[in-house]
């Protein structure tokens, strides 16, 4: 009998070894064992262990001594089922803790170039990374971003304006609010530039910081995307200023600044 049937029901090769040992010749006590299966007590022990542990051997007494016998195979049909249902577990919690995982590798890896992040943490990470430049950064908001941790996000903010750092934003006429643009440039260190309604419905907010550019696709688990690259952040801040630039030019900005907060995907109260 192959042991390799066993040991893909679950059985350990050794486990194996002495279930199919047990078969061939009855009732064993341990030292008959260990010396049919050519194995030390001790492995031979802790295997026994396990085996009577599952139900597929049990012991019974011969004498003084006490001696093992196997159990009916389709005790390992049960046994393979839980592990089947283990490893659908496994699996699931893999899923569900892979995220975090790949943002660990990546904040401690420091490697230059590329990096994504996924969910909230990812987003955390961009905005410590923005904390750590204090620098001025440049960002275009998307009117998807309702996966934003609202508290963090608050903390973000205040930390911003803490450290006084300025921040610059393109965003949707539908994102004005209460709030005027001066308060916004006196109590947020923001500056905002907005577009007419419509004109970007894309889910994924670009934010440009010192030597870095981020991409939030906030459709896709929230993944965030850094590129750590002077030259891509130089030319990406560039291309936003040319465009604050050429809005601000053929746009009436006091008129969409007035226009009423429509109801949209994660709009948050204020920008930051």
């Amino acid at each position: 009998m192959d042991k390799e049937i066993l040991m893909q029901a679950g059985l350990s090769e050794i486990q194996a070894k002495i279930y199919l040992y047990l078969i061939e010749n009855g009732q064993k006590t341990a030292s008959e064992i260990a010396k049919g299966v050519d194995e030390n007590r001790t492995t031979v022990y802790s295997a026994l262990e396990k085996l009577e542990k599952t139900g597929i051997i049990s012991q019974k007494d011969r004498g003084k001594i006490s001696a093992y016998i196997p159990n009916h195979p389709s005790v390992l049909e049960s046994l393979a089922e839980k592990r089947l249902r283990q490893m659908a577990r496994q699996a699931r919690n893999l899923e569900s803790n892979l995220p975090s995982l790949i943002n660990f590798y990546n904040e401690h890896q420091n490697e230059p170039g590329t990096q994504t992040f996924y969910g909230k943490e990812g987003i955390k990470i961009i905005w410590d990374k923005i904390i750590a430049t204090k620098k001025t950064f440049y960002f275009v908001r998307s009117r998807y971003d309702n996966t934003v941790d609202k508290e963090g996000f608050k903390q973000f903010v205040s930390s911003r304006v803490k450290n006084n750092i300025k921040a610059e934003n393109i965003t949707a006429s539908e994102f004005s609010n209460e709030i005027s643009n001066k308060d916004m440039e006196k109590n947020y260190l923001l500056t905002r530039t907005f577009l007419p309604h419509g004109e970007y419905d894309s889910p994924v907010e670009i934010d440009i910081f010192g030597d870095n550019v981020a991409f939030i696709n906030y459709e896709k688990n929230s993944m965030s995307t850094i590129i750590e690259s002077p030259e891509i952040a130089d030319a990406m801040r560039q291309f936003f200023l040319f465009s604050k630039k050429y809005i601000r030019k053929n746009t009436d900005q006091d008129e969409l600044s007035k226009v009423p907060k429509e109801k949209s995907p994660g709009s948050l109260p204020e920008d930051g």
